[in-house]
């Protein structure tokens, strides 16, 4: 397969405006169609997204008024932007945190690098400053807030699907509106998704916790270090059969408890198979590898061929990058 390259935004900007808009221009399009795939009658009402909303994360309402204000104020982009019930999607994804010392938590995100906005944001929306990588024009797929809470997705293995939220969205109120993993793990367990997830947390008081999410069952709460592509000890579905789940879990395991194995080598090993993919063709290929230190509040992004992106609160450098996969 030839090389891909894909494009990467780091951007800053603390309330949605004029940047926010020349990225929404250059992909709505793309986003209707997807928003569309399963005909629009599949989709919530405006008024139905907007009581959800309400109900659910009442915080984060003026932001989406405002968002649609800036994407011209349409009935199919307030649908499409509350994330309530979106089309379904899939993505791979290993994460775990490291938990001698000085905790962090690495993460690989997999996905199709076509579809991946490649957008990595500062912004500052409601007095919190955060730090993430977007998905769906505003949510987040991992990211950090100024009080050093972490998050990070990955996709639960099953197609089932019900009522509830896009998970990007989900982790954007977290960031916005809490602190530690404890207000996050309340959060997961109160907004409904409409698919099943792995979110793991890591907080400045170097509190674990994985929150498994599903639209047919209740969360399952655990502090269990790491995450990938199934929920519970083993779930035998054909999405974690395909992405690997279970070799890529072994492979977190080892690295985690083996005595030997340095904080460089344990962030090394996400550059290799199997936590790194390369089948980009099924998108199911790793676009980046992130790490979160919540004592330093930075963070640092990795590609291939020694690509790298260090950024904090303190010291954020806008840039595009053109990295290769």
């Amino acid at each position: 397969m030839p090389l891909l390259q894909k494009r990467i935004q780091f951007i800053d900007e603390d309330i949605p405006g004029e940047k926010w808009v020349s990225f929404f221009k250059q992909h709505h399009m793309e986003y209707r169609t997807w928003f569309l795939k399963e005909g629009e009658l599949n989709r919530p009402s405006f008024l139905q997204c907007k009581e959800a909303l309400a109900h659910f994360m009442p915080h984060l309402v003026p932001m989406w008024e405002h968002l649609v204000e800036l994407a011209g104020g349409g009935d199919l982009e307030a649908r499409l932007l509350s994330l309530y019930c979106p089309t379904p999607y899939a993505s791979g994804c290993s994460q775990a945190v490291w938990t001698r010392y000085n905790p962090i938590l690495v993460r690989n995100y997999d996905y199709d690098p076509h579809l991946c906005e490649g957008r990595i944001l500062k912004s500052n929306w409601h007095g919190t400053r955060v730090i993430a990588s977007t998905d769906c024009l505003w949510g987040v797929l991992d990211g950090m807030n100024e009080h050093g809470l972490i998050v990070s997705l990955s996709f639960g293995g099953t197609t089932d699907m019900g009522e509830g939220f896009g998970i990007p969205l989900i982790l954007r109120y977290i960031l916005e509106f809490c602190q530690t993993t404890d207000q996050a793990t309340q959060i997961l367990c109160q907004i409904p998704t409409h698919m099943a997830y792995n979110i793991t947390l890591l907080d400045a008081h170097y509190q674990v916790t994985t929150v498994e999410v599903s639209p047919s069952g209740k969360p399952q709460v655990s502090h269990r270090p790491l995450a990938v592509n199934h929920q519970g000890d083993f779930a035998l579905t054909n999405y974690a059969m395909f992405s690997k789940s279970y070799e890529r879990k072994q492979a977190i395991l080892d690295t985690l408890f083996d005595p030997y194995i340095t904080l460089e080598s344990f962030i090394n090993a996400f550059g290799y198979a199997p936590l790194w993919s390369s089948d980009y063709e099924s998108a199911f290929g790793t676009i980046y590898t992130a790490v979160y230190n919540p004592t330093l509040r930075a963070m640092e992004y990795r590609w291939p061929y020694h690509v790298r992106a260090y950024q904090s609160f303190e010291a954020f450098e806008e840039k595009d990058l053109w990295v290769t996969l």
